[in-house]
């Protein structure tokens, strides 16, 4: 790294090619500043034009900056599948089964509003160095976000995610779930340890980035916040909390849709360079395609393990750990898949043949998974998890080597933004969807089985004192007086088989869900444009 002090040669940026270009922020006008200055105006084609003298780190700070970025993917790779091994835990602890959906799709939603702000913050601050505050000012917020989720005394503080093994192992070791959310504290810590002293700061950056903030839409980030928080809100209470026809469901279906299209609207009006969601980058073909199609893979494997884990712990009765350990298949079958469609991409040259792929094979995986039953082979489920993620592996980095195909480098990291709101909403929407249907299902199937059990008991005082124990049970599950995983200890021998046929319909229903998000992949496969990735880097 070179020295503090600004000498005669560091005048000309040419003279000192491998200097980093804060040295010649002090001098007016620069290249560098020049630069930064086209940067600001929202000029899309600075990447092209920005002078060639990076100076990367060497040494230890090139270890340290690759730690934490490694430390920062870790926690996002936690943070996207924990909770599902938690849930069990968390109806047990809290007594509810209401907020199921929110502990995954709050997490989403925020990533979702958020997602564009982040991306223009980082691509307007790339010529200083502004990406490393904007980095540490994220960590931080997440780990804040974390203290909180591990202290939390109300499942509605919670909202946030991680993976299964893990969570699996931490709850059986710690006999909470507390320590899904705890991991994060210390892994957060070390990235943010390791960027400070990983990357060169700059103490001059505030007024810059006082100035990048007002190039913002913050007033367009909180109008689509409360739009797809009341969305959300009416699709959990719609037909379970209240009916489809209430009054207060269809005012926050009007008051969503009020919202979007203000939003739209805002878009539409501001400049180019601030709005949050350019609408030249909506308009391209290959950018809706992909986000509807990484919406739909992302989903169904985000619905999948949730409700999976459930039939696992609550169905089979199985530990976290051991429901963990049951989904690795499905973990090993996207890398897997993931893998296969890389290196073909590369021999092939075109990406759309293994989108076609998955978009066959994902709900031929997802249907046969809609045929579990409970005497089923242990071995069942876990084979079609693992087909099921070599099927949607095989598609699910299409979307983004597209884009890197069909878009110019300027544009490239809001289309990326793009893809990664469509990942984010796709999960938040559609799980809450599916805690709905479960919900909905759940009391009902156990009530019909016990039911069935009851009236084949001989009639009479049998099939009374029966239904007098079905109703009394199916409150006690409803109201959420035991949790998901308790129910197999609060239901007595007799009754236990009827109660588990009734819980394993209803996840049987719910995973028809993931089925039809499989089928919808066909939309993001067809509408995709064909290029190759050869000719591109040619």
């Amino acid at each position: 790294m070179a020295g503090s002090g600004v000498t005669e040669d560091s005048i000309s940026p040419a003279a000192t090619p491998g200097r980093p270009q804060q040295q010649f922020e002090v001098q007016e006008p620069t290249t560098s500043t020049i630069g930064n200055a086209a940067n600001l105006q929202g000029d899309p084609s600075h990447d092209e034009n920005e002078p060639d003298d990076m100076a990367y780190p060497t040494g230890t700070k090139r270890w340290l900056a690759v730690s934490s970025l490694f430390a920062a993917a870790v926690l996002h790779g936690l943070d996207l599948t924990i909770v599902a091994a938690a849930i069990p835990s968390l109806t047990n602890d809290f007594h509810t089964l209401d907020d199921i959906g929110w502990y995954s799709s709050a997490y989403s939603l925020m990533a979702a509003s958020f997602s564009f702000v982040w991306s223009r913050l980082y691509t307007r601050t790339s010529h200083t160095s502004g990406p490393k505050w904007t980095y540490l000012a994220a960590l931080c917020i997440f780990e804040l976000g974390s203290l909180l989720c591990t202290v939390a005394p109300t499942s509605s503080m919670l909202g946030i995610v991680s993976s299964p093994i893990v969570g699996g192992a931490l709850i059986d070791w710690l006999r909470t779930w507390r320590g899904c959310f705890g991991i994060n504290l210390p892994l957060g810590a070390a990235a943010i340890v390791f960027i400070v002293f990983g990357f060169k700061g700059d103490v001059g950056l505030i007024s810059r980035t006082a100035h990048h903030l007002r190039e913002f839409d913050i007033l367009g980030t909180f109008l689509m916040l409360p739009a797809i928080t009341t969305f959300l809100l009416a699709l959990q209470w719609g037909g379970n909390r209240h009916p489809w026809t209430d009054s207060r469901i269809i005012a926050l279906f009007v008051l969503s849709a009020v919202l979007l299209g203000a939003f739209a609207w805002r878009q539409r009006v501001l400049l180019e360079s601030r709005a949050t969601l350019p609408p030249r980058i909506v308009k391209m073909r290959s950018v809706l395609a992909g986000a509807w199609f990484t919406a739909c893979t992302n989903a169904t494997l985000a619905v999948t393990e949730y409700y999976v884990t459930i039939y696992f712990q609550g169905v089979r009765g199985l530990s976290a750990m051991q429901s963990g350990l049951m989904m690795l298949p499905m973990l090993i079958g996207i890398t897997v898949g993931g893998l296969l469609s890389g290196v073909g991409i590369s021999r092939m040259g075109y990406y759309n043949p293994f989108m076609i792929a998955a978009t066959l094979l994902a709900p031929v995986a997802a249907g046969l998974l809609t045929t579990t039953g409970l005497d089923d082979p242990d071995a069942k489920v876990p084979s079609l998890l693992g087909f099921l993620g070599v099927a949607v592996g095989l598609g699910i980095q299409t979307p983004t080597i597209a884009l890197q195909t069909v878009m110019k480098p300027a544009d490239l990291p809001m289309g990326i933004a793009l893809l990664g709101f469509g990942a984010t909403m796709g999960n938040a929407v559609w799980i809450v969807v599916s805690a709905a249907l479960f919900q909905g299902r759940l009391g009902v199937e156990i009530a019909a089985h016990l039911a069935s059990a009851a009236g084949g008991g001989g009639g009479g005082a049998g099939a009374a004192a029966g239904g007098e124990v079905l109703g009394n049970l199916t409150h006690t599950i409803l109201t959420g007086e035991v949790g998901l995983s308790e129910i197999r200890d609060l239901v007595g021998g007799d009754r236990l088989r009827d109660v588990l046929l009734g819980y394993d319909e209803a996840l049987t229903q719910t995973m028809y869900l993931p089925l039809a998000l499989t089928i919808a992949m066909v939309v993001g496969c067809v509408f995709t444009e064909w290029q190759s990735v050869k000719k591109k880097q040619s």
